[in-house]
């Protein structure tokens, strides 16, 4: 009798895991087997694909950039025989210096295996034909323009894709393989600029989805850009670059833009100054030497600029102008950013006597102000508010002003969000030697695990409960659904409005999910006013 049983049962599971892994059509579903034609050849889903969620990793979308690609813009993939198996992601860009003084184990996940020939992305969808065009999702992957990889865990694009969206990770060049910019470099280029690589990498990959995604499902005429810190720094560049123009539809930018925070935005000319000291500190006297320098000589060297440039081609002017002239692509914009942004970084101060030089050396007839929005008579009080200056003057305040901006050119819609979610930590768990794991809040990146859905792929992991599963599911909802139409709502989520200004609510994200006014205001209104005298105009709203 218990025979009879366990036979019928071990049949039925047997049977059931059959249906689960097969495909549309009812046949067993075979990563092997699942090919696909790609710009360059065919390449195969990676083993770890399944019938629900097809994973493909490591294809080429340019030349590598190595000899005489380095410091050129991406060059078509070179065609190869045969199919590209991998199983495997490929080797991220050359890392930069993590920088001084924050913790590498909440901001940074080392990547092991680094290489010039780093320009490949990887596709995760669950569509199971090519016909069915479903929202695309790019993310460009933060790391203060010096480090990251699509390939961390943390990017995993398995928790969008199984909410419906076709989601693409990409590799671009970093630190000074992907910003240096060199008056020989600028001479040797068509357009007689150089050093924004990294971003012509990512125009690169959004070229290679509009060639590309609908054989994996996706629609090419639905492509949200997503991205966190420096990932988001670049993507608000390519929402006023022509070069990025119809390549992208829809923009999610998460804790940073590149506006001007007090100082205009770098110019070809600075960096490329920048850019001669620095070939001058490696002992080079031409290109050909600084090409001979090792990927690793490269990225010790000292005295580049890095991050974006606006070189008059792929950034055409200053990031501000260009929104209070209307010079952006008309997208809609979903932006934001977290409670507890600065906590990771160095503190304002630890002392008052250190409050007091601070405010003064940096805010000067500003000071008084500065303090009356930050109060402090006591070491204690310096202490409480330490990293609240951070939060306020960079990542708050740069989403905070291009939200402004964009509801102003009463066009697309625009949906604001503060991320206030501070989870539990494991009791042994440490990120540095001077603070306790729960002083870090909802810290700068920590939204991303929520809204890609990711919480058990998560570095460093986390003892998650119902709470935090429930906002990660509330959170990627939320964007997947702005990724298919534009709008972040749907469903029985809770009422996301729109944000049209100043006074509009922002959506709140943490253990209760509800709108409310924007936080910060006194520090936000602060930093208008004192980045309007250090600019000398108004700001673009």
């Amino acid at each position: 009798m218990h025979k009879s049983f366990y036979t019928f049962a071990a049949a039925l599971l047997a049977a059931w895991l059959s249906v689960a892994c097969a495909g549309a059509d009812g046949v067993p579903y075979s990563a092997a087997d699942d090919i696909v034609g790609v710009t360059g050849g065919s390449v195969a889903a990676a083993a770890e694909s399944t019938a629900t969620v097809r994973v493909f990793k490591a294809m080429p979308f340019a030349a590598p950039p190595v000899g005489a690609l380095r410091w050129a813009a991406p060059a078509p993939v070179v065609a190869w025989a045969g199919v590209r198996r991998n199983d495997a992601f490929s080797a991220g860009c050359y890392q930069g210096s993590r920088p001084a003084g924050l913790p590498g184990s909440i901001l940074y996940q080392p990547i092991a295996a680094q290489s010039e020939d780093c320009l490949y992305l990887n596709v995760w969808t669950g569509a199971a034909r090519a016909s069915e065009k479903r929202p695309v999702m790019l993310l460009v992957h933060g790391g203060g323009y010096q480090l990251g990889a699509g390939s961390q865990g943390n990017y995993s694009g398995i928790g969008l894709a199984q909410k419906g969206a076709v989601v693409v990770t990409l590799n671009y060049r970093l630190g000074p393989l992907g910003f240096l910019a060199h008056p020989g470099l600028s001479a040797e280029s068509g357009q007689h600029v150089s050093g924004n690589y990294a971003l012509l990498d990512a125009i690169a990959a959004l070229k290679w989805v509009q060639s590309n995604i609908a054989a994996f499902g996706g629609d090419p005429a639905n492509v949200t850009l997503y991205s966190e810190s420096a990932g988001s720094g670049l993507s608000s560049v390519l929402l006023a670059s022509p070069l990025a123009a119809n390549l992208f539809h829809k923009l999610v930018i998460e804790s940073l833009a590149s506006l001007p925070a007090g100082a205009p935005n770098t110019t070809l000319a600075q960096a490329e100054a920048a850019g001669t000291t620095f070939a001058t500190n490696l002992g080079a006297t031409d290109l050909a030497a600084l090409r001979a320098k090792t990927p690793q000589q490269i990225m010790a060297g000292a005295g580049s600029y890095i991050g974006p440039i606006v070189d008059g081609v792929v950034w055409p002017d200053q990031l501000d102008l260009l929104l209070a002239q209307g010079k952006i692509h008309d997208v809609p914009l979903l932006v934001g950013w977290n409670a507890d942004e600065g906590t990771p970084y160095p503190a304002f101060a630890t002392t008052l006597a250190g409050y007091n030089s601070t405010a003064a050396a940096r805010y000067g007839t500003f000071a008084a102000q500065f303090k009356a929005v930050y109060p402090a008579s006591s070491d204690s009080d310096v202490l409480a508010m330490a990293y609240q200056p951070m939060r306020d003057s960079f990542f708050a305040w740069q989403p905070w002003t291009l939200a402004r901006a964009h509801a102003a050119q009463h066009k697309s819609k625009t949906f604001l969000y503060h991320f206030n979610r501070r989870p539990a930590y494991y009791a042994d768990q440490k990120f540095n030697e001077q603070d306790p794991p729960a002083n870090f809040g909802a810290y700068h990146s920590l939204e991303q695990v929520y809204f890609y859905n990711n919480l058990d792929r998560s570095v460093p992991a986390r003892p998650y409960d119902a709470t935090d599963r429930r906002i990660a599911d509330a959170a990627s909802s939320y964007l997947v659904n702005f990724a298919r139409t534009g709008n972040p709502n749907g469903g029985d989520l809770v009422a996301w409005p729109e944000f049209t200004g100043a006074s509009s609510p922002a959506l709140f994200i943490g253990d209760g999910i509800a709108p409310a006014a924007a936080p910060f205001r006194p520090a936000l209104d602060f930093f208008d006013a004192f980045y309007t005298q250090a600019l000398g105009r108004a700001l673009p709203f």
